[in-house]
């Protein structure tokens, strides 16, 4: 089987006493590198862990010899489990020790230079939310380097009545003779510039031997670990060393060199020395082993943890006896001390032991931690103790009668194994109800984040007492932030460090903090029981792996100031820091509106230097101090700002004097005296300023301390109300509450045109905006938009319409269009409408949807119903189809050609003809279409109009091309024009044909047949186009030969030449339907004429007709022009009469 992951050292059986001494560690503080709740082997990559198979069950065998023992001390301080174990018969059984560790644990470990945290302490940074920790003035202590200086602290007052701080150092080396690390306590006198520590020599003996009644009995003193605990009870010291070993050696037999432990008490000012130790006895191995090791004691490991109550009675936890399971002992210090004469190191003294009571406790470590407190309202404390291996490790709190220590008052257990509850306890009345409190650390809770990972945090658990041993089911939990920090390795009851009459507690995370330096959390008391965010954090000034937090101590004053200090021990760093309570002003302050209440339409005072009115109110701030040792007079820094809810620049009240939302200003104020009142005058900025008239207007006021008004070492600090806020409100035209309930409708005109895709669709979106009720402030309409719609105008210049201002935004992606109704909108009907142009509607597959709805700022019935309008969403296209023939017509006979059977020249069989048919999308949508050409080619069996190729635009598909050109002519002379060969010119051909049908003799000309597909041989040409976009114009041109031939046997006859092409729209691609699919067709025609039998072509009646009135009209404008500019108007010569008239000498 394997073994807990709670971590072991072995300790020899009887048959290898002299070995055990290099094998067994006093139980050291908790480590993140061993303790995860599953006893496996973990790889290289996680924090660095032992596991220990064994292969002998030694508890359900205690006969067999060779086992292995395991200490209580279970949490070990990152040192290598396996080094320095010597091979022996024992450790057999110790198939795997493997050790892995993190690179990046080595920097966390390393100890820091001597100079550096002193350094480090005054550029610290701290986190100080709420108390009265002094950082900045906090005293440290050093200690040698790697005695673990800081392992354990308390407060002493000597009899003069000086203060002094005892200091633990288990691992240092003192004077005793041939003693390794035996241990100390130093004594640091109190003094503001600091002062040097002194070891307090409680023993200055080395191993000791004493031979008695044929027994020999052996004291062990080195690595015994003096210090590990230390108490002060008025003029008396307890320091204990729970791995001192003892021995004793009877006619050959012996206990086996074995941790009892042994605790020594300091008595007259510490001159006078006696040592206790409740676990040494004369049995030996041979007697425990005959007993099936019953109430075996030998390895108790006594001053494991210490504490002593109120009146003198000392209580050490002895968490190695009856075989792990755990002991309490308890004495009266004053009784104790006084019964001891000259030494001997077994002396029987009256006290009581708790019993071995069976396997219910088997590796419960009982006692490991242990505290006092009144929990049955007897006046007589009760003791708590830690059992944080109870229950498979579930681990357990207990209180004890202090006359009965075996049967528990009351236990309360934990959630999670391996989580080591009961590490640590501490009592402390937190919600002031006058009953004592129960605070319970496991520095190894893991909690499940984020994807089901279980991580190590920490928990302290609070349970408020409500009676005799009964408890509030549900306790109140604190749980750690940082990982692998072990929150909750430590708890120190603070007292009311901040004079708020609730007391405070420090929580220690040895490891937690930046880079894993230590970090020590207070928290306030509350009616409810606890704050659980704390109130301050302070920041370890060592470098990472100082165990800065692992051991705290508090409610006592060192600087005779009235409030209690706290001191904090950083072992690994060998050093301790007393923080010191600065003392406490508490502040209570009121702030005055007159009136209370602003009305804009009152214009009480006019503006500096300005004739104009406005609305003034007037500000009145008192404020009084109070506080424990405080200075007589404190100075205030005092801020004032208006409106503070608001941005700088949008505040609607402003100070008369400076024309700003704030001002500062300083107040002495006297201690425990009635408030100092001062008044200042502000006022309401006018209603076109600002929007806001809903709101209140927030006047705050805050406080601060004068850095310079005190010049005692310990400046105060301000606490209480150093800020407060008042609010305001404008006055509205709202009834006697001044409270405005509007009534918001919305009605939008139903649009059922539908929109077209493709098309620039302009939406006219008409509503009435309704408000039945009271005045709607900063009314504003909503529209909210489809993606594919945009804002265009507002609808302008419409009688009736109320002219708005709209502005389009975007909320969270989606954009909207906000339209400003009024502040306030009041009763009545808005008629307005807005023009929002709609375009893309491409993947649309049904409706345009938008909604409005009318917001306003008012506190109830604020808006108006969703409307919901919804605009239908057609496809639909038209398109246009044309034809045209090159050329329209032609004249036979054509001149100078010749029929050649067989040539491959199309000339040689006739005129080339070119039908062109052109396809226009006109939209709005794209489509798909089909298009048909039928082309008449013969008439009666003869080739008419010979096909010889199509030409096409791109993106036109076309089957059944194979009947094109099927006697394989040349093509590459074929051209997209009109035939212009100089062997066919019509002019020359006319003449030619005039003659030769005047030789022949006139004949009748035979009226025109069309050719088309219902009177002809067609060849059916077939097309398709995937996509006709809008607006786009495709082309196709047939290209045909007029065959000659075919019409030389039908001399005289004419002919109207018609193809025609069809259209029809197959599809649309859009997911809406379209509405309708468009076709159509368009005929082509080309003439076919004879020259009359005359040479001359007969000419139309019409065209005469046509011909002379042009003639006429164009002949009557002409003359009507030269009229105009004087053309009819001869110059004559003058009479005889004028002459006269004109003679310059008359």
């Amino acid at each position: 089987m394997l073994c807990q992951l709670v971590l072991y050292r072995g300790i020899l059986a009887d048959n290898e006493p002299r070995q055990t001494d290099q094998r067994t560690l006093l139980p050291q503080p908790l480590r993140r590198r061993h303790f995860y709740p599953r006893p496996v082997a973990c790889s290289a990559a996680e924090p660095e862990v032992l596991v220990i198979s064994r292969a002998s069950p030694r508890l359900s065998d205690k006969s067999a010899k060779n086992r292995v023992k395991a200490g209580s001390w279970s949490c070990l301080l990152g040192l290598d489990p396996c080094h320095n174990l010597s091979v022996a018969p024992w450790e057999r059984s110790l198939q795997i020790c493997t050790w892995s560790a993190r690179r990046s644990m080595a920097a966390a470990t390393r100890r820091p230079s001597p100079f550096c945290p002193l350094l480090l302490w005054f550029l610290q940074a701290h986190m100080a939310l709420a108390l009265n920790l002094a950082v900045e003035h906090a005293q440290v202590y050093s200690g040698p380097q790697h005695s673990y200086f800081g392992f354990s602290l308390d407060f002493y007052r000597a009899s003069d009545g000086r203060m002094n701080i005892l200091v633990g150092a288990p691992k240092m080396n003192t004077s005793q003779p041939g003693v390794s690390e035996a241990g100390t306590v130093y004594l640091c006198p109190w003094q503001l510039n600091g002062t040097a520590c002194t070891a307090i020599e409680f023993d200055q003996t080395g191993d000791q031997t004493v031979n008695q009644s044929f027994m020999i009995m052996e004291v062990y003193k080195s690595h015994q670990w003096m210090g590990a605990s230390v108490k002060a009870w008025k003029n008396k010291v307890v320091a204990c060393a729970p791995y001192q070993h003892w021995n004793v050696r009877d006619d050959g037999k012996e206990s086996g060199r074995t941790p009892v432990g042994a605790c020594y008490v300091a008595t007259d000012d510490l001159k006078s020395f006696v040592e206790y130790s409740p676990c040494r006895d004369v049995k030996t191995e041979d007697f425990y082993a005959n007993i099936y090791y019953n109430n075996d004691r030998r390895y108790c490991e006594v001053g494991f943890s210490a504490d002593i109550t109120g009146d003198g009675t000392l209580v050490v936890g002895a968490p190695g006896g009856y075989f792990f399971g755990g002991m309490i002992a308890s004495v009266q210090l004053s009784k104790f001390a006084a019964s001891f004469g000259s030494y001997t190191p077994l002396k029987w003294v009256s006290q009581v032991l708790s019993r071995d009571v069976g396997s219910i406790y088997n590796d419960a470590y009982k006692g490991y931690s242990l505290t006092y407190g009144e929990f049955t309202e007897d006046s007589v404390p009760e003791y708590v103790i830690g059992v944080p291996n109870y229950d498979e490790t579930l681990g357990s709190v207990e209180i004890y009668s202090r006359n009965n220590l075996d049967r528990p008052l009351h236990r309360v257990k934990g959630e999670q194994v391996a989580s080591y509850f009961g590490h640590a306890v501490a009592v402390a009345d937190m919600n002031k109800d006058g009953k004592d409190d129960l605070l319970v650390g496991a520095p190894l809770f893991m909690e499940r984040r984020a994807g089901g990972k279980l991580t190590e945090l920490g928990r302290v658990y609070l349970y408020l007492q409500r009676g005799t041993t009964r408890f509030i089911n549900n306790p109140q939990i604190l749980t750690g932030t940082e990982v692998f920090g072990q929150f909750g390795s430590s708890i120190a009851f603070l007292g009311d460090v901040d004079q708020d009459g609730y007391n405070d507690i420090a929580v220690g995370a040895p490891f937690g903090g930046r880079d894993g330096r230590g970090r020590v959390y207070i928290y306030s008391g509350k009616s409810e029981g606890i704050n659980t965010q704390p109130s301050q954090v302070l920041e370890s000034p060592f470098s990472p792996g100082s165990g800065f937090g692992f051991s705290m101590k508090g409610a006592s004053d060192i600087d005779s100031n009235g409030y209690p200090d706290l001191i904090i021990g950083a072992y690994e760093a060998g050093k301790a820091v007393v923080y010191r309570a600065q003392p406490v002003v508490i502040a209570k302050a009121q702030l005055l509106f007159n009136p209370d209440v602003l009305n804009p339409d009152v214009k009480n005072c006019k503006l500096p230097e300005s004739s104009t009115l406005v609305t003034c109110f007037t500000l009145q701030m008192c404020v009084s101090v109070s506080g424990l040792n405080i200075p007589e007079k404190i100075a205030l820094n005092a801020e004032l700002q208006l409106d503070r809810m608001k941005l700088r620049f949008a505040r609607r009240t402003v100070f008369l004097d400076s024309l700003q939302p704030s001002k500062s200003l300083q107040l002495d104020v006297s201690r425990d005296v009635d408030a100092v009142c001062t008044n200042v005058s502000a006022y309401l900025r006018d209603e076109s300023e600002f929007k806001d008239k809903l709101s209140p207007i927030t006047v705050s006021l805050n406080f601060s301390l004068v850095p310079t008004s005190f010049s005692r070492d310990l400046p105060p600090i301000l606490l209480g109300q150093t800020f407060i806020q008042k609010q305001s409100r404008i006055l509205l035209d709202c009834g006697e509450d001044n409270v405005c309930i509007p009534d918001l409708r919305l009605f939008t005109d139903r649009i059922q045109n539908p929109l077209l895709i493709g098309d620039e669709n302009l939406v006219q979106i008409m509503f009435n905006a309704i408000n039945d009720g009271e005045g709607a402030y900063e009314a504003e309409l909503h529209v909210q938009l489809p993606q594919y719609a945009h804002f265009s105008q507002v609808v302008r210049d419409t009688k009736g319409f109320k002219q708005m201002i709209c502005i389009p935004k975007k909320e969270n992606d989606t954009h909207v269009v906000v339209c400003d109704l009024g502040n306030p909108m009041k009763k009545g009907t808005v008629r307005t409408g807005l023009l929002i142009s709609v375009n893309n509607l491409e993947e649309v597959e049904s409706n345009v949807t938008f909604q409005l709805q009318i917001k306003s700022k008012n506190s109830q019935n604020p808006n108006s119903n969703v409307e919901t309008l919804q605009i239908p969403v057609a496809a639909d296209a038209t398109l246009d189809l044309r034809g045209s023939s090159l050329p329209a017509e032609l004249v036979l006979p054509l001149a100078n050609w010749k029929f050649m059977e067989h040539s491959k020249k199309p000339r040689d069989h006739g005129e080339e003809v070119v039908h062109i048919y052109e396809l226009h999308n006109a939209g709005p949508g794209d489509v798909q279409v089909d298009v048909e050409i039928e082309f008449p080619d013969r008439y009666q069996d003869d080739f008419f109009l010979y096909l010889l190729q199509l030409d096409r635009d791109s993106g036109i598909t076309c089957s059944n091309t194979s009947r094109l050109n099927p006697l394989g002519l040349e093509t590459a002379q074929s051209t997209t024009g009109s035939p212009n060969r100089s062997d066919h010119k019509r002019e020359k051909r006319e003449e030619k044909e005039t003659g030769e049908e005047t030789e022949k003799g006139p004949s009748l000309l035979k009226e025109p047949v069309t050719i088309n597909c219902s009177s002809a041989q067609c060849t059916i040409i077939t097309c398709s186009l995937e996509r006709l976009e809008k607006g786009q114009r495709v082309s196709m041109k047939i290209h045909s030969i007029l065959w000659v031939d075919s019409f030389m046997k039908r001399p005289l006859q004419q002919f109207i030449l018609q193809s025609q092409v069809s259209y029809r729209v197959t599809g649309m691609p859009y997911s809406i339907k379209p509405r309708r699919l468009d076709s159509g067709t368009a005929t082509t025609d080309t003439h076919v004429l004879w020259v009359n039998p005359d040479g001359e072509k007969d000419i139309p009646t019409w065209w005469i007709i046509v011909g002379v009135l042009a003639g006429l009209l164009l002949l009557t404008v002409f003359i009507f022009i030269m009229w105009k500019i004087g053309f009819f108007q001869r110059t004559r010569p003058p009479t005889d009469d004028e002459d006269e008239l004109y003679d310059p000498q008359n």
